[in-house]
Parts: C-alpha cells; structure tokens; sequence
C-alpha cells in the first residue's frame, strides 16, 4: 500500500503521463485526432491511469495534510485534482459538435464531432436499434461485432477493414447514371463532392441538393437542376462566383 500511493510512485506517473501525452501528440498529428483518441484519449486504460494519479494525490494530501502544513505543496496537488475531475466531466456529460446559428434566429440542433453507427432493422410492426459513438484507428485493427433481434430473425453486423483514405471516384460506364461532380468549399477547404439525382448533402451551413423534388427549411438550400448539357441553380442568398 505505501509503495503503491507513495509520492515517488506519483512523480513516476507523473513522468508517465508527459510520455503519453507527447505520444498522443504524435499520433493526432501523423494518424489523425480519431486515432489518437481510439487508442489513448478516448480508451477506458487512459480513464484508469488518470483516476490511479489522483487517487495517489488525493492519498497524500490526506496523509500528509498538506492543506495544513504546506500550502503550496496542497494548492499545486489540488490542481491536478481539479483538472481531473473538469477531465472526467467533459468525458461523460460534456460533447463537442458545430452549431450553426443564423443572425437574429435561435437554434436547438448541432452537429456532432463524433462519429455514430446507427442500425434499424424492421419486420413487420417490430423493431430493433443500436447506437454507439465510434473512435476508429487507423494504426491498429478496429473490432465491431454486433447481433441484433428483430421479431424471429436475427440481424449480424461485422465491422470487416477501416479505410480512412479511401476517395470516391467517378468510373465512366455506358449503363452509368448522370453524376454531378462540384468542388465545395466548406470551413476553408475545397472538397470534390458528387452528386446522383435525388441526394442531398449537408455541409455545414447549407445543403446541397441535385434534381431532389423537396428541400429542408433548417438550413439555406442550393437546389441544382438538369442534365450533361444544362444545369440550373437556384438559392435563398447572395452568391459569390470566381473568375
């Protein structure tokens, strides 16, 4: 019990900690944040380590009454308590997304930074439903094993290869529908986006649409009409071209 909460063992979590902090750092920036936090931030081991420091601070300044003796030794210990414990409310209350409000209207709905794989399956007047938020790895395998019940059948999903750089592409073929190609930029970036009759794609503050009969009113559409020879473009706002 001494050797486990002992100050020498917190200084040594402490070292620990800056090592896997500056490795998170290296991951995010090579892998990308998803990977980092599938395999450090977001895993239930990084939960365990931290809650294993602050047990050790919180033993000593139990043990040593720090908050009586040395002031300045409590004050520096109750701050990684404090950041710990901001940590684990962000972790389970706290969520990260974009809102998009427009001036002078008001908004309840964001869009979430997380990643969520959502299943309905329906037989009949019977349902079944799974949610879970997603942190996928691109250096390490990603495992998903999943069996739904629905009435009397059964329902197996399998996450089988996680391909973080896959791009779409535009194949020609004869007996190919008409695909609209666009680059959209959207927070700064230009992004090639296609386009079958029908879809909708949300882009953050707006959607776009191709040949779709209805629009949605959250959110300004640009509704592009016609075929290979000629398109039409309709939209609520001023427009921009480039020359």
């Amino acid at each position: 019990m001494r050797v486990i909460f002992s100050m020498k063992m917190a200084v040594f979590m402490l070292f620990l900690f800056a090592i896997i902090a500056a490795t998170g750092t290296f991951i995010e920036n090579d892998y990308g944040t998803q990977t980092a936090q599938a395999l450090i931030y977001k895993a239930k081991w990084f939960e365990v380590f931290l809650g294993y420091f602050v047990s050790i601070i919180v033993y000593n300044i139990i043990k040593y009454k720090t908050y009586k003796s040395k002031p300045s030794v409590f004050l520096f210990h109750f701050a990684f308590v404090i950041i710990a414990l901001g940590a684990l409310i962000t972790r389970y209350i706290g969520y990260e997304g974009v809102m998009h409000i427009r001036e002078g209207e008001t908004e309840n709905k964001m869009l979430s930074d997380a990643k969520v794989l959502a299943i309905s399956a329906t037989q009949g007047t019977q349902k079944a439903s799974y949610e879970k938020t997603l942190y996928l790895s691109s250096m390490t395998k990603n495992h998903l094993n999943k069996t739904l019940n629905v009435g009397d059948k059964k329902v197996h999903v399998e996450l089988l290869d996680y391909l973080p750089t896959v791009e779409d592409a535009v194949v020609p073929d004869e007996n190919g529908s008409t695909i609209l190609e666009l680059k959209v930029s959207a927070g700064g970036q230009g992004k090639i986006h296609y386009f079958s009759k029908g879809e909708i794609e949300d882009f953050g503050g707006f959607y776009i649409a191709y040949d779709r009969p209805d629009t949605r009113t959250d959110k300004p559409t640009i509704m592009l009409r016609g075929n290979a020879d000629a398109l039409k473009i309709s939209f609520p706002f001023i427009m921009k071209t480039l020359n």
